[in-house]
């Protein structure tokens, strides 16, 4: 699902780049299994943040960027680094859908992506089936209970199929057989964590 433009503005900010690098990359780092991931997918991946955020924190050797929307793609490949370019490559694509084998990647990433799917399950099922045995599957999401809320339901637009709460999104992920490994919850609001797929 494309953006609206409150939510573009929401993501293509100072501030959230600076959450991403700063925050919210290192949290999911201080919880992954290992110290490297050689080859990563990120699902989602906006103006490309969280993908330079995969290599400098995740030490991996290349990182395959998706989003569905061409607009974000373009920004993305404006922003690459030169350090970076050798490293990423971003792509269109949608992440209910992913265009590559079976058990090919070491990690799979998605930033806050998963609310935004019109069927956050399928998601869930490409991001394992693309996943190698043992490969680990790093999320931060919103819950059911925060994307109901006056402000969040009032100025963004996101599908009933993105929404979910902790018992439904653990069972999911134990369904494709990814077992969440480490996490920190708030409380109703969201989830950040790392699941091994099995």
């Amino acid at each position: 699902m494309k953006l609206n433009l409150i939510e573009r503005l929401i993501t293509n900010n100072p501030i959230r780049a600076f959450s991403q690098r700063h925050i919210e990359g290192p949290m999911l780092k201080n919880m992954a299994g290992r110290d490297k991931y050689q080859l990563c997918l990120e699902i989602g991946c906006g103006r490309g943040i969280g993908a330079h955020v995969i290599v400098k924190e995740f030490g991996a050797e290349k990182v395959i960027a998706v989003d569905i929307d061409p607009n974000q793609i373009e920004k993305a490949n404006r922003n690459l680094k030169s350090p970076y370019k050798d490293k990423i490559e971003f792509k269109i694509a949608d992440a209910m859908a992913i265009d590559e084998p079976d058990s090919k990647f070491d990690a799979v990433f998605s930033f806050g992506v998963l609310h935004h799917m019109e069927d956050w399950k399928k998601a869930v099922q490409e991001a394992s089936r693309v996943l190698k045995s043992g490969g680990e599957f790093f999320f931060e999401e919103p819950f059911r209970s925060f994307m109901d809320n006056f402000f969040v339901k009032t100025f963004t637009k996101h599908p009933e199929g993105g929404k979910f709460d902790y018992e439904e999104f653990r069972k999911e992920l134990l369904k494709n057989n990814i077992g969440i490994t480490k996490m920190k919850r708030f409380g109703n609001i969201a989830i950040f964590g790392v699941g091994k797929k099995m």
